[in-house]
């Protein structure tokens, strides 16, 4: 299930060969690709078709997940918008040796999410130090999978799965429902009389499940991304297309946004630019 990092990135300046539509664009490096906008908002919506993942790395957990929410990032006051809601599909790749390698990196990462609300930053380098922890010991683990050893154990399953989260709380998967690559998925977050209501659709399957989450808080930014496991490295799969974003009703390319990146052990993760209501994370 999801694992967010629900603080500021660090950013930096690249051409746009390697992000979005400017000359130069300001790329703010975390577990996050895609697009952030802040203000205050009501309601985020997009749609988009679930990748089919290539597991490459047997020793490495790795993960695409497409997700819209509310909160999460910076917003116009500089603080760190809580709580994060979100929902989407997470798609994972994990042999046996991949997740024993990830646990102790992981277990800090969950420390990280205690920390959310009473010191953001010391969230966030909690965080990207179990990312780095993950990151040693799968990267060990995946160099003695390419050896041969462990056998079957190297043998990554890949799982698909619908969830929501109310982070910093933990995430929860909708297990009584299924998602399949190619799956036609559509995703509404929404904030409005003390609660937060989020929706996930499998247009292809014919469900929808709904989710509220009470909440006096109201929401400062709003995200479409892609989310990745920090500087792990990235699975192979499909281009993601999110379509008909809008947010409080505006097309995606109706507001100034800030352009976030995953800068993966074996890619650069940015989005293409915006078309409207539309872009591709490839």
């Amino acid at each position: 299930m999801a694992v967010t990092l629900a603080v500021s990135a660090a950013s930096v300046v690249v051409n746009a060969a390697d992000a979005a539509a400017e000359s130069y664009v300001r790329l703010y490096l975390g577990n996050w690709a895609g697009y952030v906008v802040r203000g205050d908002f009501r309601e985020i919506s997009a749609t988009w078709v679930q990748p089919h993942v290539d597991c490459r790395n047997p020793g490495i957990l790795q993960r695409v997940v497409p997700w819209v929410g509310l909160n999460g990032a910076a917003g116009l006051n500089g603080q760190v918008a809580l709580p994060l809601v979100q929902t989407g599909v997470e798609s994972l790749c994990a042999s046996d040796v991949a997740v024993y390698a990830a646990l102790p990196g992981l277990q800090v990462e969950s420390a990280a999410a205690d920390l959310a609300y009473a010191d953001p930053d010391l969230a966030g380098t909690v965080m990207n130090a179990g990312g780095k922890l993950s990151d040693l010991l799968g990267a060990a683990a995946d160099g003695l999978c390419s050896l041969g050893l462990f056998g079957g154990l190297c043998t990554p399953d890949t799982q698909v799965d619908g969830w929501w989260e109310r982070y910093p709380d933990a995430p929860v998967s909708y297990d009584d429902v299924v998602v399949r690559p190619g799956d036609t998925m559509h995703s509404v977050v929404s904030w409005g009389d003390g609660r937060y209501v989020m929706t996930l659709e499998n247009r292809t399957a014919n469900w929808s499940r709904t989710t509220v989450a009470a909440s006096s808080v109201p929401a400062h930014t709003a995200e479409i991304v892609v989310e990745g496991h920090l500087s792990g490295a990235l699975p192979g799969f499909d281009p993601i297309t999110f379509t008909n974003v809008t947010i409080d009703g505006l097309p995606l390319a109706a507001y100034d946004v800030d352009t976030y990146g995953i800068a993966a052990t074996n890619r650069l993760l940015t989005p293409g630019p915006i078309d409207g209501a539309s872009f591709t994370i490839r």
